[in-house]
């Protein structure tokens, strides 16, 4: 059965995910043209050359009981979204950014939002949307700059206008 572009593309990033090297949450990403052409892809990893999780078989902020979104300069892997803005350079711009992941200890799909410092990336790349895999059938859509505010807001703890 043939799906929808954001579906297809949404799939490929979940496919990604499953490259990935954490032991919480694997994600992947895919930056996709104006002509529905892929640009890059990225998943959660170690940099290069170096040892990731899966290979040192134990997570720093997983042994330190360090909650989801928060420590991120502790941990040993660079974003999914951030390997795939790297890899694009400057072709990221005007591109769609497709995002997709799950649960390593459940293998349930979990809902991305990127982090405070990837939604200021996602920004400066100059990438003009947003995807995200919701649940196996539905995805969400932001603009880059709402993405940010959101995260920023979130970021200072507290709901005031930037």
């Amino acid at each position: 059965m043939r799906t929808n572009r954001h579906q297809y593309f949404l799939d490929l990033a979940q496919r990604c995910a499953n490259q990935g090297t954490c032991l919480r949450r694997n994600f992947g990403a895919i930056i996709v043209d104006e002509y529905n052409t892929i640009v890059s892809t990225g998943y959660t990893g170690a940099p290069r050359k170096q040892m990731d999780c899966t290979e040192l078989k134990h997570c720093w902020r997983k042994e330190h009981n360090i909650p989801s979104g928060s420590n991120y300069e502790r941990c040993r892997s660079v974003h999914a979204e951030m390997n795939a803005m790297l890899q694009a350079g400057k072709l990221a711009r005007g591109c769609t950014l497709y995002l997709a992941g799950f649960d390593v200890s459940t293998g349930d799909l979990t809902q991305i939002w990127p982090c405070f410092l990837c939604s200021k990336m996602i920004v400066n790349s100059g990438i003009s949307r947003v995807i995200m895999r919701t649940s196996p059938a539905d995805y969400k859509e932001m603009d880059p700059m709402v993405l940010y505010q959101m995260r920023s807001r979130e970021s200072l703890g507290d709901d005031s206008p930037l």
